[in-house]
């Protein structure tokens, strides 16, 4: 029995790590698809994101008004037009996630959690920054190229304090309030 214990940890600790070496390698595959989305909004370039979505993606905006889009082209269509709205008036944005839950199942992983948008006006305009939040899922697949795409993304409203009170998982994407704040930072 003395024996048996320690050949049992031994055996379990060969059979965990390697899942667990597999979980780490995938969350930081997927949380890398997080920071091209939040330089892609600072910098207000839409290109990088196009790169994020597969050709078959489908978008669910948050207003209430608003059809699913469908396609890469017509995704990144749309959030050009956005940013184009944002460029015009010489502002910034800043959008930040706390990723609360990942499902991996095969080739899809599936995110759960909150983002927080910040605009942040021209200093001419005197009008102060603004903040909004929401929650969201979003749907990744591995790609025959082996990269991970977009596939569907989906958000809605919620209050700013959902995203701060949110906790961070072990491995899993979430920004730091002090990041978010330096979306003030003066234009070029």
């Amino acid at each position: 029995m003395k024996l048996l214990i320690p050949t049992l940890a031994l055996m379990f600790s060969v059979l965990v790590t390697p899942v667990r070496a597999s979980t780490d390698s995938l969350n930081q595959e997927i949380n890398e698809l997080y920071d091209t989305f939040v330089e892609s909004y600072f910098a207000l370039d839409p290109e990088p994101l196009e790169s994020l979505y597969s050709p078959d993606a489908c978008l669910m905006g948050v207003s209430d008004e608003s059809e699913f889009i469908r396609g890469r082209e017509a995704i990144t269509k749309a959030i050009n037009k956005w940013f184009e709205k944002v460029r015009k008036r010489d502002a910034t944005i800043k959008i930040d996630f706390r990723v609360i839950e990942r499902q991996h199942e095969g080739a899809v992983v599936t995110d759960a959690g909150y983002y927080l948008i910040r605009y942040t006006p021209n200093q001419a305009s005197e009008q102060p920054s603004s903040e909004f939040a929401g929650k969201f899922v979003m749907s990744f697949k591995r790609g025959a190229d082996g990269n991970w795409y977009i596939f569907m993304d989906s958000a809605n409203r919620s209050k700013p304090e959902l995203f701060y009170a949110a906790s961070a998982e072990p491995g899993l994407y979430f920004s730091n309030p002090s990041e978010i704040m330096q979306a003030e930072l003066p234009k070029k």
